[in-house]
């Protein structure tokens, strides 16, 4: 059957996980597109359960709807936001007649690498972008979803007005980094930020003309929308970002954030003040990740954090009790303030600071916090990754179980295995990451680690008390030579 006209499908695959949903910021962008230049375009959603890994493979049952609508739809390119079973995205491109699968791998930094996409990965749209094509192109948000997943039905759109975060200190003032060869500025040193440089002239205003079209063009619903909203300009016009979604006719709205600890207590009177316009307006703000990385300040300024532990406590004092007042406008889901426990670097004296503050902070979910280690990868170089290699931390392996912290953001990135610079700490990692894959697993688990962290768990009261007693135990015995030894000590200990 001849195509009537170069045609593009947008297939995003939506995971379960709201905070792991990428690189579908840009296909309302190449529906506009395509509509603009009357090319066939269209865009389908299929909801999958979050695959670490990132390569997903659909169930028979949803892989053939897609499959019928390839057949019917025959585009000439499918545009993917995460990968394909390397069968099924064969099969996909073979039921389309021969389609070109292009998959989307750029997410936060998507406007400014979007004209070169557009050139050199779908041609067929008609041709490089022109230089205004940020006020030319109207986002388009036909949307479909394959399927009843509610995830998938009722998504969370991601904004992108801007970089994600703009922190920037002078190396020079971090003790830890200032004999390497880094540029004169750093942002968090395990940490990627894209460049500064925007191409959008007014954040807030490319942001509300994203939601509201979004709102205009979608289905009626009853069901709240949610946003997430990126742009490190918006934050800091936070009342003017609102105040133009109300004049907008947006309604019904949730708006998700991701500020620094340090830009919530900045922004503490300007969120009270928006409190009542939000109210007013139907809409609500969810604060989430707060990264606090950790509270051990030697481990922090590794991070380069720039927070401490005070700066926390004071930040979630204010998060709960504005969610108390406010509990329909201002929302934080506990166990959101995110961390990394483990570093090349980390101490016992490290782990009991952290192991304190934790306890004291209800909206860290300690189960979480004491599986998170660092992660490092080859490209882009992190200056974390450059003190590691000074310090000779670099290269030991670790043994070959899969793990993302949620950095894994690619199926094709690989991590760099590091050592602990001081060996006792190892096996506090192992325990602390088998005690965060027991709470995933619903206790169910039952290999023999997952029975004997569940059988101390009926006996202690909170995971953290089990880990301070093995921090205790393994400096009692730093010697202590696995996990399993640390598990039998603990359970004769306690028993």
């Amino acid at each position: 059957m001849p195509r009537a006209s170069p045609g593009i499908m947008c297939v995003e695959l939506a995971p379960d996980q709201l905070e792991r949903r990428r690189r579908a910021e840009a296909f309302p962008f190449i529906l506009g597109l395509g509509r603009s230049r009357r090319r066939r375009v269209s865009w389908y959603a299929v909801g999958v359960r979050y695959d670490p890994t990132l390569l997903y493979a659909l169930d028979p049952d949803t892989f053939e709807r897609l499959l019928a609508v390839a057949r019917r739809e025959l585009p000439r390119v499918i545009v993917l936001n995460e990968r394909l079973r390397d069968d099924q995205m064969a099969a996909l491109a073979d039921a389309a007649g021969g389609a070109r699968g292009v998959y989307l791998s750029h997410w936060e930094q998507w406007i400014q690498l979007f004209p070169e996409f557009i050139q050199q990965e779908i041609p067929e749209i008609g041709g490089p972008l022109p230089p205004d094509w940020l006020s030319r192109i109207a986002p388009v948000f036909n949307r479909k979803s394959l399927g009843d997943a509610p995830w998938a039905v009722n998504p969370l759109f991601r904004i992108v007005a801007g970089p994600r975060c703009s922190y920037r200190t002078l190396v020079a003032d971090n003790p830890f980094y200032r004999e390497l060869a880094l540029p004169k500025t750093m942002s968090c040193s395990f940490c990627y930020t894209s460049s500064n440089v925007n191409p959008v002239k007014d954040e807030v205003a490319f942001a509300v003309r994203q939601i509201e079209a979004a709102c205009r063009q979608l289905p009626e619903t009853t069901d709240e929308r949610q946003f997430e909203v990126l742009g490190s300009r918006i934050w800091p016009r936070l009342e003017e970002f609102l105040m133009a979604l109300s004049r907008a006719g947006v309604r019904g709205v949730e708006l998700s954030f991701m500020p620094r600890i340090d830009q919530i207590l900045g922004a503490r009177e300007s969120i009270l003040r928006c409190l009542p316009t939000l109210a007013a307006a139907d809409l609500a703000m969810r604060l989430y990740g707060a990264g606090i990385e950790n509270f051990s300040p030697d481990e922090n300024m590794r991070f380069n954090k720039g927070i401490s532990a005070e700066q926390v406590h004071e930040a979630a004092a204010f998060i709960i009790s504005t969610r108390s007042s406010w509990p329909r406008q201002f929302r934080f889901t506990d166990g959101m303030m995110s961390m990394i426990l483990f570093t090349p670097w980390t101490r016992l004296e490290d782990l009991r600071i952290n192991v304190e503050n934790i306890e004291r902070c209800s909206l860290i979910c300690p189960f979480f916090a004491l599986g998170q280690r660092l992660q490092i990868f080859p490209e882009p170089v992190h200056p974390i990754r450059l003190l590691a290699e000074r310090d000779g931390l670099i290269g030991a392996s670790r043994g070959n179980s899969f793990y993302n912290s949620g950095c894994i953001v690619d199926a094709s990135q690989e991590e760099i295995p590091w050592r602990f610079a001081h060996p006792e700490v190892g096996v506090l990692c192992q325990l602390g990451l088998a005690i965060s894959r027991f709470k995933q697993s619903d206790g169910r688990a039952t290999d023999p680690v997952s029975r004997k962290i569940g059988d101390l768990l009926m006996i202690l009261p909170t995971p953290l008390v089990l880990f301070r007693r093995a921090i205790d135990e393994i400096e009692r015995r730093p010697r202590t030579p696995s996990l399993q030894t640390l598990l039998t000590a603990l359970s004769r200990a306690a028993s």
